[in-house]
């Protein structure tokens, strides 16, 4: 296998791992993929939907075979204010305003115990990013994240948050947040990217952890506009301890996502032949799902998984073995394709 070090961008992935991108509010995380991708590359970009990269020179109708990912993280949204908790000193002493939230992904105690950034919902790169402090209440028996900061920034129902997290290296593994998806969707990057043919390319769905049905847009547009389309392949990060004989130097193709069947006929004989070629990969299930299932009436579907050591945390680790082998497998699909 090529060396790591040539490969695995890790100044990239440092950056797309770290940058907050929550529910529709993709644009930080979209614009450093136009950037990775550049001039040789279209971008059709569907606000609250997805963004599809393609070769320049041929437009949907050229696609033959297309790598799905999504690029949000678990996050928040700022709601009202909340006057019964403004009493909580626990929170922010120095603040006066305190507000609801809207949290997914995880517990609100999660949140609460993490050090949070703060970003305007509409904004473009992520750049102006603030801190807010999380306080879980209860509320007719059931949890809430109240939120505060210590400036006025917080415009409600605009003001997005997840974890503020540093991205490091160690030897094979990557640490961070955000790990669930940004590193199978730069895996599907690298791979469209080293492809290279505007037969294949690389649809990034937004706001699958809190609303997969936002990938129904991306399944209209590729109905309306790819008749040519033989071939879909969704790529995910489960926690390891949700996929069989999970490891996490070698990706897998699921044909069961919980009780759903992803094209088992297909994946069976796909994995089979490439197994044989000598690809890095295992066949397998998950008792989590992703929005797989949204694409398979599109065209033979593959849902291809690496996991990780935890899952939607402040931080957590993955191999990047595996994400290495996730690029070659993706790019061995690729070619079945051709």
């Amino acid at each position: 296998m090529r060396s790591l070090e040539l490969t695995i961008d890790k100044d990239f992935l440092k950056a797309f791992t770290e940058v907050p991108s929550i529910g529709t509010a993709c644009a930080p995380a979209i614009r450093l993929l136009q950037e990775r991708f550049g001039n040789d590359y279209t971008a059709t970009y569907v606000p609250d939907g997805f963004c599809l990269f393609q070769r320049r020179g041929a437009g949907p109708g050229a696609l033959k075979a297309v790598f799905v990912a999504h690029a949000d993280e678990i996050g928040g949204c700022v709601y009202g204010l909340d006057t019964s908790a403004q009493h909580i000193e626990a929170i922010d002493a120095s603040s006066t305003d305190v507000f609801a939230s809207r949290c997914w992904g995880n517990r609100p105690q999660i949140f609460a115990d993490a050090e949070l950034q703060a970003f305007d919902y509409l904004s473009k790169d992520g750049t102006n990013t603030f801190p807010i402090k999380g306080y879980v209440s209860s509320s007719n028996g059931e949890e809430r994240l109240i939120v505060a900061a210590a400036s006025s920034r917080i415009l409600p129902y605009r003001t997005a948050f997840t974890f503020r997290t540093e991205t490091t290296f160690s030897g094979d593994t990557v640490s961070g947040k955000a790990l669930d998806p940004r590193v199978t969707a730069f895996a599907v990057c690298e791979a469209v990217r080293r492809l290279d043919t505007p037969e294949v390319g690389a649809m990034i769905v937004m706001a699958e952890e809190c609303a997969m049905d936002v990938a129904r847009k991306g399944v209209h547009f590729l109905q309306q506009n790819a008749p040519r389309l033989e071939l879909i392949v969704n790529a995910d990060v489960p926690w390891i301890e949700n996929i069989g004989e999970g490891r996490l130097d070698l990706p897998a193709i699921r044909i069961f996502e919980g009780r759903n069947f992803i094209d088992p006929s297909f994946g069976i004989r796909t994995a089979e032949t490439l197994m044989n070629k000598g690809v890095k990969l295992h066949l397998s299930a998950a008792r989590s799902g992703s929005q797989t299932l949204l694409f398979t009436p599109l065209a033979p579907t593959l849902s291809v998984a690496l996991p990780s050591d935890g899952i939607h945390e402040p931080k957590y680790h993955m191999s990047l073995t595996g994400t290495e082998r996730c690029i070659e497998l993706l790019v061995a699909i690729g070619e079945m394709s051709d």
